[in-house]
């Protein structure tokens, strides 16, 4: 068969049709034009979305996280299902009502999008309760009401005496040159923040650090008040200067050492205590750190995960040696239990007991296995740890979670059942009774908690989240309008 050319550029698609009147040569073309218009009615129906999906990482690295919640208990239950170094940041979104939603992401991920100041303008840090953490102070003051109050002076002041303390107490060298000063001052306010960046030196947790409350709220560098203009900046008189780098910039640098519980574990890590309640008893003479206090087996606080606490019990107490826990420690970017053992010190690396020094525990939480590592000085030189092994299921954040909420789904059942009438807590009346036990030995972080839930309500039904509850990902145009609202 002779196939004419075509050399008319206009020419339509009936042309080409009519030039080819073979038969198999239509039908191919019939099928071919029925795929398309059955794939376009396909896309008419159901259109690609067009939702929020980040992407930091390069193609072979796991997919990024940007998760959004409405309480912060939520919040942080993911962060422990995830495996991913991610972190838990509040931003406000409307202005007079003191309202936040709960985004989970990494630092670096957070940092992309929020160094260019377009959006997300209104930024904390959550402190997560029970994890180790710098030395930090939030300082402000009314200036017409303290005519004569000089700020600079007082800031130079208070760092001073807290490095002598810091030295009288721990032995820890510092000065004004390891403490990152930030500035969000204006004609009303006096307001600093001040981030100690103390070399192999962290604070147990947030209360050692001072009686700040649980997972405290702490405006991000760069950051200002939703309804204000004044961001968090460096201090004019800031002597700190992070170390430079080729691969990190130095805004990024500051980013990173205004983050109060941005703290690794490292072997020669020391974690500094200060009991509030003890002190007040036994002076100033109690303040002692983690490697010259020691605890009895006995009489240990429990971990965040007492289940974790038995089981790490059971490694120390066999072979008719009745070891104990001397101290634990909470790292949140590893999600990593430390554990110091005591009258336990057989050690992976020698084969052997040392003959004086301990060994540390250590549960990864994040990838469900534990090591050993001691504070032998020859086996911190090899920078010895031990093989990984895994966690039993009972001790891993999936069995527990799950036992947690069969716990309270029970519970609330059998509070329905034993009190079939009593009102809700919603609809009780604040004051209708003179009488009421205030003074009932209610824990005031527990209360500060219940407060942010209340005021979280309206969140609850107006957010993002009800949007779409069954996405995961939201839209940038969403996250643009709360945050913009």
């Amino acid at each position: 068969m002779d196939i004419p050319v075509v050399t008319d550029r206009n020419i339509t698609w009936d042309r080409i049709y009519s030039l080819h009147t073979s038969e198999p040569m239509n039908r191919k073309w019939e099928a071919k034009l029925k795929q398309i218009e059955e794939r376009a009615s396909h896309y008419e129906r159901k259109p690609l979305s067009s939702v929020y999906r980040p992407r930091l990482s390069k193609p072979e690295e796991p997919p990024s996280i940007w998760k959004l919640f409405h309480r912060q208990t939520q919040a942080f239950n993911f962060v422990k299902s995830c495996k991913e170094d991610v972190h838990v940041f509040a931003l406000e979104c409307k202005v007079g009502d003191g309202q936040r939603i709960y985004l989970v992401t990494t630092y670096a991920e957070l940092w992309f999008y929020y160094k260019s100041r377009k959006n997300l303008l209104h930024c904390y840090e959550v402190i997560p309760e029970n994890a180790v953490c710098k030395l930090y102070f939030d300082l402000e003051f009314n200036k017409p009401a303290n005519p004569g109050a000089d700020g600079k002076k007082m800031v130079a002041l208070l760092i001073e005496y807290a490095c002598q303390a810091l030295q009288e107490l721990y032995g820890v060298n510092c000065s004004a040159e390891d403490v990152l000063n930030l500035d969000s001052s204006t004609d009303e306010k006096f307001s600093r923040h001040l981030i100690f960046q103390l070399r192999d030196v962290a604070f147990k947790d947030n209360i050692h650090v001072g009686v700040y409350t649980r997972n405290r709220n702490f405006r991000l560098y760069k950051s200002s008040k939703i309804g204000k203009c004044v961001a968090l900046e460096v201090a004019e008189e800031n002597k700190f200067f992070p170390i430079q780098s080729e691969n990190i910039s130095e805004e990024y640098q500051y980013f990173l050492s205004s983050l109060v519980s941005n703290v690794r574990f490292s072997d020669t890590l020391r974690i500094l205590t200060c009991d509030p309640s003890q002190n007040k008893q036994k002076g100033v003479g109690y303040f002692n750190s983690i490697s010259t206090s020691v605890q009895s087996t006995e009489g240990f606080q429990c971990s965040p995960y007492p289940e974790v606490d038995h089981f790490v019990l059971s490694l120390v107490n066999k072979d008719g040696i009745k070891g104990g826990i001397r101290r634990w420690n909470y790292f949140f970017p590893e999600e990593l239990l430390v554990y110091d053992i005591c009258k336990y010190r057989w050690c992976e690396n020698i084969g052997r007991p040392h003959k004086s020094n301990n060994i540390m525990i250590l549960v990864d939480l994040k990838n469900e296995v534990w090591y050993q590592k001691c504070h032998d000085p020859v086996c911190k030189a090899e920078n010895f740890k031990s093989d990984c092994f895994p966690l039993p299921a009972e001790v891993c954040l999936p069995f527990l979670f799950k036992e947690e909420e069969e716990f309270t789904t029970d519970e609330t059942r059998s509070s329905e059942t034993q009190n079939p009438r009593k009102p809700s807590p919603s609809k009780l009346s604040i004051g209708a009774s003179a009488d009421t036990d205030w003074n009932n030995g209610i824990d005031d972080a527990y209360f500060l908690e219940a407060t942010d839930d209340a005021e979280l309500a309206e969140v609850a039904e107006n957010s993002l989240l009800s949007y779409n509850s069954e996405v995961d990902e939201i839209p940038d145009e969403l996250i643009i309008e709360v945050l913009q609202e």
